[in-house]
């Protein structure tokens, strides 16, 4: 059996936040997206799917553009 762990590096999120100015609060208050997301964000947890795609719209961008995986693999026999 192969366990395939995920982490999600969102960097490029962050940097394209930040060059465009656009602030935690901007978010939560223009886009109603949670200040608990933003945290989630910033502290490399996992946020839906969804969620990841309006912030995309927000930054008029691709998801791709916005996040980096990156992957651990064990085996178990």
């Amino acid at each position: 059996m192969v366990h395939i762990g995920v982490q999600v590096n969102y960097t490029l999120l962050l940097e394209k936040l930040k060059e465009r100015n656009i602030s935690s609060y901007q978010l939560s208050k223009d886009y109603k997206i949670p200040h608990k997301t933003i945290y989630n964000v910033c502290h490399g947890k996992m946020i839906t799917l969804e969620t990841l795609a309006k912030l995309a719209y927000v930054l008029n961008c691709n998801i791709g553009e916005l996040v980096q995986f990156e992957y651990t693999i064990t085996k178990e026999e």
